[in-house]
């Protein structure tokens, strides 16, 4: 029998830049897409990013929870690669190897339910989080947290603030829902996304950081 090839639905493509301290720092590009083979289905969601002299590109691959199936990163500062991290779900857990220039690190992550990957950096990656996420206004949800970079694992809380925010993106109001997002060290982030759970902007109120997207999705 002849295998079936996966088939790709594009759900967001586009670009933030980045503002730190209310000054042009950098910028993101990435898309968010579902495939689907004999497998089941799969998002994907693949980024670059550049904020100052860090590069970052980075490819995650979840099932419909969010949960990571497999995962991979690398970052170069100018020319050098300074982090190689790859990663795939075995059996209830997510194992990852990472090659830096302290050395290589291999990690074995219990996968709970529902378990998600928020990294200190990188914005779309918000995007799962809040993707098919029905709340009401003021409700949250408590979800297990992976930071393979950081080589740690918590948890992070997501509440749904409000259903009719209303914000500018390239020049154009925007009805969005605003959440608040806060991980296991405390730290707090605010996201706007539309109603197809594409996100709109972020930001980091301690590093004084913001994404804004650059143009309207379509």
């Amino acid at each position: 029998m002849q295998a079936q090839t996966p088939t790709q639905l594009r759900l967001d493509v586009g670009s933030f830049t980045l503002v730190v301290n209310g000054q042009r720092a950098g910028r993101e590009q990435f898309s968010v897409q579902r495939v689907t083979s004999q497998d089941g289905g799969t998002l994907e969601v693949r980024s670059e990013s550049a904020l100052g002299d860090r590069r970052v590109a980075m490819r995650l691959e979840a099932d419909s929870a969010g949960t990571p199936v497999r995962y991979s990163v690398e970052e170069r500062r100018g020319a050098d690669v300074t982090l190689r991290l790859g990663g795939q779900r075995v059996r209830g857990r997510f194992a990852t190897l990472a090659r830096s220039s302290t050395g290589e690190a291999a990690r074995e992550y219990l996968l709970r339910p529902g378990a998600v990957v928020v990294e200190d950096d990188g914005i779309v990656q918000y995007a799962l989080l809040v993707r098919d996420r029905r709340l009401a206004d003021g409700a949250g949800v408590t979800l297990p947290s992976l930071t393979p970079i950081a080589n740690s694992q918590g948890a992070v809380r997501l509440v749904l603030e409000t259903h009719s925010d209303t914000i500018v993106v390239a020049g154009v109001r925007r009805e969005a829902r605003r959440w608040r997002v806060t991980t296991s060290s405390g730290d707090l982030r605010l996201l706007w996304a539309d109603a197809d759970g594409r996100l709109l902007r972020l930001t980091i109120p301690a590093r004084n950081l913001e994404a804004l997207r650059d143009d309207v999705p379509r």
